[in-house]
């Protein structure tokens, strides 16, 4: 992914309490862009539930009970992450070559 899709900078480097490195809007929009599957919804009384990939077809992730939306996109942004889908780098994230 490209710069654009992840903005890094001083909201990365705050103190106390972690937020998140991007909210939940820009991250799906971002994934979606590069045909990624992905959701975060709040249908029950439990709190937010994030998904990443397709149950059907491939990898699938699924983590509930998130008490805030950005803890979500977090976690969201953590999964891509590990398994190669996005790449951290210091001028900010992009997408993997050949996936």
């Amino acid at each position: 992914m490209t710069n654009r899709d992840f903005l890094k900078g001083p909201q990365d480097h705050t103190t106390g309490r972690k937020t998140a490195r991007i909210s939940a809007g820009p991250l799906l929009i971002a994934l979606r862009r590069h045909q990624i599957p992905c959701s975060i919804d709040s249908l029950s009384a439990n709190g937010w539930t994030a998904r990443l990939g397709d149950p059907s077809n491939g990898p699938y992730s699924q983590h509930g009970y998130f008490r805030t939306l950005d803890a979500a996109a977090e976690w969201l942004l953590e999964e891509a992450e590990r398994r190669g889908l996005v790449v951290v780098s210091g001028g900010g994230q992009s997408r993997r070559p050949g996936t």
